[in-house]
């Protein structure tokens, strides 16, 4: 519990340095000064990015501690080592995971608004339906999102957990824990990022 409310107290201290730059941002509105916006801008643009791969690291970090049992920071270093030495790895699983999340939710989302449609279709009387449509389809957005965040931490735990089984066995005299199922999907994964990278600069 202390790891979790450590890794929740630095998000928080970033999030309060880029409201009180906010704050500042606005008061500063009423004085054209542009080399102040500029520099307050990019201080917000560089906060939001460390807040991004902060939130990434911590994520990571919990996995580490319920690996390992070890505090916050130990957990930090251990993903980061670990992420960092299979940077091409997790360039594919993010970029297939999220693509494939993102079309579970786009799914979701779709299905309950031409569910919406069907049914306002047997109601009489409705002057505005697509009133309670869009609702419905923002309901459906946030309560897909929160059941596809939690396959998404499933996912890196699996995967933070295949980075340890590369790392500390080899396979011949050390054998993998992993299924040969994983082992060939992450491969696979990867070479698909290459052929979409190779396909991208070809196209340029």
């Amino acid at each position: 519990m202390g790891t979790v409310a450590f890794g929740a107290m630095i998000i928080g201290v970033v999030r309060l340095i880029r409201a009180m730059i906010s704050f500042v941002q606005n008061h500063l509105k009423q004085y054209d000064n542009a080399f102040v916006k500029a520099i307050l801008w990019c201080c917000q643009c560089c906060l939001w990015c460390f807040e991004c791969a902060l939130k990434f690291l911590t994520r990571n970090a919990y996995i580490e501690t319920a690996i390992y049992g070890c505090n916050f920071c130990t957990g930090g270093r251990k993903a980061f080592q670990a992420l960092s030495s299979n940077i091409l790895r997790v360039a594919a699983i993010n970029s297939v995971g999220d693509f494939v999340l993102f079309l579970g939710k786009v799914l979701v989302v779709t299905l309950t608004v031409l569910a919406g449609i069907y049914l306002m279709q047997k109601k009489e009387g409705l002057n505005h339906p697509w009133i309670p449509i869009t609702l419905a389809g923002i309901f459906a957005f946030l309560v897909a999102h929160c059941f596809i965040s939690i396959y998404e931490m499933i996912i890196d735990t699996i995967f933070l957990c295949f980075c340890e089984d590369c790392e500390k066995n080899d396979g011949i005299s050390r054998p993998y824990f992993m299924s040969r199922g994983l082992m060939e999907f992450v491969e696979n994964s990867k070479k698909a990022l290459r052929q979409m990278e190779h396909g991208g600069s070809a196209a340029a």
